[in-house]
């Protein structure tokens, strides 16, 4: 009689423990179904175009300043400071940066971090060029 009586036991204890982990399951799923989401999405704001003509190179370049979306409206607030700094990075580009093999990533980076230390921020995330075209001068 005590061999059947573990064995019931057991199947008691294996039922228990099934029931136990399909509640802790329930129980973090709830948890995480009612929590608070927080959303990192990304905001875009259009800038340009622009054309930038030196004695070396002419080029033109349409952008978009990439941030999160509780500062979408960020960008318009600041276009003017924006527009000069944008045109001043374009400007300053030397030929032999926009013929690198990176040179898109390069200008980019050199947008962005212009963008957040002129303005004494980190809002934002990437300065993206979404049209550009480049003519050299040959003399």
């Amino acid at each position: 009689m005590s061999k059947t009586g573990s064995q019931d036991n057991f199947v008691a204890y294996i039922a228990a423990a099934v029931v136990i982990g399909l509640v802790g399951v329930f129980v973090l799923t709830w948890n995480h179904l009612k929590s608070p989401t927080v959303s990192t999405g990304i905001a875009y704001a259009k800038f340009g175009p622009y054309r930038v003509e030196t004695q070396t190179f002419a080029l033109s370049a349409t952008l978009v300043v990439q941030t999160d979306t509780g500062d979408a409206d960020w960008p318009n607030r600041h276009k003017d400071a924006l527009n000069v700094i944008f045109r001043k990075v374009l400007a300053d580009t030397d030929a032999g940066t926009i013929k690198s093999p990176n040179r898109m990533q390069l200008l980019q980076d050199a947008l962005t971090r212009a963008s957040n230390t002129g303005l004494n921020t980190k809002v934002v995330q990437s300065v993206l060029l979404t049209d550009f075209t480049f003519e050299e001068h040959v003399p």
